[in-house]
């Protein structure tokens, strides 16, 4: 049986991971990372005038942001190079063959993270972090079977093989509709606007959006009668 173990690890002082040491330095605003194969996805999340202040630090350390999607106290960053293989845990991760679960969350250079393990790897896991990071606290929150809601095992979806199936135009119409308000009850923007935001056709537009409709719909609903 495999198990969800949930660290949350408080950093001491600066250490090789960007993230962490940003949190270090901006302690009022919460990072959840969200990373594939191709880019960084980061949330922020605090108040409107610490975010502003935060996101050129971030930059500096990340590179080229290629979308930026504000909304109230809360932004979500698309970074054009993925990062995450220069974290000081990914050694441990990669020696047991583990599965790490997004978002890992920092804040105030606390990283709250959340791995799939089998229970004879947990305690050796743990015991690896702490040699690697001996002037940091880390601190089990969670160790349990892993239990699927409604079945006898645990569900899964391999989320990179979706995400890499989406064309550049597929994902950005269906993120623009997203955020727009296209999938809101009632529906706060319509197909003919959302089309302006990416200054194409309507038509065109509506292809881009139902293609990628219909892979994640190809790919969740065989999971979903599975059960």
């Amino acid at each position: 049986m495999l198990y969800n173990f949930l660290l949350e690890i408080q950093y001491k002082n600066e250490i090789s991971n960007s993230f962490a040491n940003f949190s270090l330095l901006h302690p009022h605003i919460e990072i959840q990372l969200w990373c594939n194969s191709q880019n960084d996805i980061i949330e922020l999340k605090g108040e409107k005038k610490d975010l502003e202040i935060a996101i050129p630090d971030l930059e500096k350390d990340l590179g080229e942001v290629i979308k930026i999607f504000p909304d109230r106290n809360h932004i979500q960053l698309v970074f054009k190079m993925c990062k995450c293989t220069k974290f000081p845990l990914d050694k441990v991760i990669s020696k047991y063959d583990c599965l790490e679960l997004p978002p890992t969350k920092y804040l105030s250079g606390r990283e709250i993270l959340n791995l799939i393990v089998t229970p004879e790897d947990a305690g050796l896991i743990l015991d690896d972090i702490r040699k690697g990071l001996p002037d940091s606290e880390v601190n089990v929150l969670k160790l349990a079977p892993l239990k699927s809601t409604k079945g006898p095992y645990p569900f899964y979806l391999p989320l990179d093989d979706l995400l890499n199936n989406f064309t550049k135009r597929q994902q950005e119409a269906l993120s623009i509709a997203y955020k727009k308000g296209y999938y809101d009850i009632p529906r706060a923007m319509f197909l003919e606007s959302l089309a302006n935001e990416m200054n194409i056709k309507r038509r065109t537009f509506e292809e881009h959006l139902r293609k990628a409709e219909k892979k994640i719909m190809s790919f969740l609903v065989p999971a979903l009668l599975s059960f």
